[in-house]
C-alpha cells in the first residue's frame, strides 16, 4: 500500500483534521458517549499537540504528523516519550497508517491511530486493534521523493555502507550525481529524520528506518519487465541463463529467488529473475529466449536506474545484485519471494552487527 500525505504534509490542516475527527473515533474506539479533545498550550517544555480524557479518566495525548512515513513514526516516539508518565497513553496520529509505519511503531512499541479509524493501542486494561478501514481522507499529491530511481543511489550507498561518515561530496562521487540532487536528496532524507550528523558528515541514524522506508516507496513493475520461456527450472535454468549471457557479454546481476538461493539455499523456485544492462528486448533477442507472458519462468528486467548494479558480486557462481537490491525486489515478486526476504534480511543486512548490504 502506497503511503498518502495529506494536504501535501501541511501539519497545520493535518491538527485541525485531527482535532475534528478525534473525538468521534475515540467515542467509536473506546465505547464512550463523549470524549473531549483539546490542543495542548506550548510553553517551551516537550509536549504533544492533543489532549483528551475519557470516561474511565484515562488520558490520552497525541502527537500528529502529517504521514506514516518510517522516520517520522521513529521521530514520533522520541517525542512521545518526553510526555509519558502514570495515567498517561502516548499516542501517534496519522492521516493513514502505511504497512512500513505500522511495521516501524510496533517495532518500538508506539500506539497509534489513523483518521480513517484503524488503531492499534495497549495500555493497562485498554488494548484496542482495528486494521483494514480504507483510507478516508485521500492524498492531494505527494512531494518528491529520495527514494526515485535516481535519487535512490544516495540511500544505496548509505546502507552499503552504514557505519561510515560520510560528506556529501563522497556521496556524489559514488554515485554519479551531481552536488545539487545529491543535497537535495539528503535535504529529504533529513527531513524525514532517517540521518544523523556529526558537523559536515552524515550517516543513516538508523539502517532498518532507512531501509523500511526506502522499501514502503519502492515499486519493481516500474522496471522494464520483460517475460519469456527457456526449457529447465529453478537454479539449474539460472545457471544455464547466466551462462548463455557471459558468452554474449551481456552485462547483468541476478536479483529475487535465484539471488536468494545462492546465498543462502534458500527456497526452490520456478520463476528466474535477471536484471540486464541495455534493452532487455535487444537482450531477449540474442539470447534466443521465447517471449511469453503466460507460463514465463524468466524474467529479464531493464532497471529504470543502473544504480541497482551497484555492489553486485559473484555468489555461487551467478553474478547478483547486492543484498539490499535483492530485499526490495523480493518483497514485490511471487512464489515464496516475502519469505526469502525476511530470511536474507535476518541473514544479511544485520547492521548492528556490522554486516553490510
Amino acid at each position: 500500500m502506497q503511503e498518502v500525505t495529506f494536504m501535501q504534509g501541511s501539519a497545520a490542516a493535518i491538527e485541525r483534521e485531527a482535532r475534528h475527527r478525534l473525538p468521534r473515533l475515540l467515542a467509536e474506539l473506546l465505547d464512550e458517549s463523549v470524549v473531549q479533545v483539546e490542543t495542548l498550550r506550548r510553553d517551551g517544555a516537550p509536549q504533544a499537540d492533543l489532549i483528551a480524557t475519557d470516561g474511565q479518566g484515562r488520558v490520552l495525548v497525541f502527537e500528529v504528523k502529517s504521514s506514516s512515513r518510517p522516520g517520522q513514526v521513529a521521530r514520533a516516539a522520541e517525542q512521545l516519550l518526553a510526555c509519558a508518565g502514570e495515567g498517561v497513553i502516548p499516542v501517534l496520529v496519522v492521516p493513514f497508517m502505511s504497512r512500513a509505519g505500522a511495521e516501524t511503531a510496533d517495532r518500538v512499541r508506539l500506539n497509534w491511530i489513523d483518521l480513517s479509524g484503524n488503531a492499534h493501542v495497549r495500555a493497562e486494561n485498554l488494548h484496542l486493534w482495528v486494521q483494514g478501514r480504507p483510507n478516508e481522507l485521500g492524498s492531494r499529491g505527494r512531494p518528491s521523493s529520495p527514494f526515485a530511481p535516481r535519487s535512490a543511489r544516495v540511500t544505496r550507498a548509505l546502507l552499503l555502507d552504514p557505519a561510515r561518515w560520510w560528506v556529501q561530496k563522497d556521496l556524489a562521487a559514488v554515485t554519479g550525481l551531481d552536488d545539487g540532487s545529491v543535497s537535495r536528496v539528503v535535504r529529504r532524507l533529513d527531513d524525514e529524520f532517517l540521518l544523523e550528523r556529526r558537523e559536515r558528515e552524515l550517516r543513516p541514524r538508523d539502517p532498518d528506518l532507512l531501509l523500511d522506508a526506502w522499501a514502503q516507496d519502492y515499486r519493481f513493475d516500474r522496471h522494464d519487465i520483460l517475460p519469456g520461456h527457456l526449457s529447465g527450472s529453478g537454479i539449474e535454468l539460472a545457471r544455464v541463463l547466466a551462462e548463455r549471457l557471459q558468452s554474449l557479454n551481456i552485462p547483468h546481476a541476478f536479483t529475487g529467488l535465484p539471488a536468494a538461493w545462492v546465498m543462502d539455499q534458500f527456497a526452490r523456485f520456478r520463476l528466474t529473475t535477471v536484471y540486464v544492462d541495455g534493452d532487455p528486448r535487444d537482450a531477449i533477442e540474442r539470447l534466443g529466449i521465447r517471449r511469453a507472458a503466460k507460463g514465463a519462468n524468466i524474467q529479464l528486467v531493464g532497471p529504470n536506474d543502473t544504480g541497482v548494479f551497484s555492489g553486485e558480486h559473484d555468489h555461487g557462481g551467478l553474478r547478483c545484485v547486492a543484498p539490499v537490491q535483492a530485499y526490495l525486489d523480493l518483497l514485490q515478486l511471487p512464489e515464496r519471494a516475502t519469505e526469502a526476504a525476511q530470511h536474507l534480511r535476518a541473514r544479511h543486512l544485520r547492521w548492528r552487527h556490522g554486516a553490510t548490504g
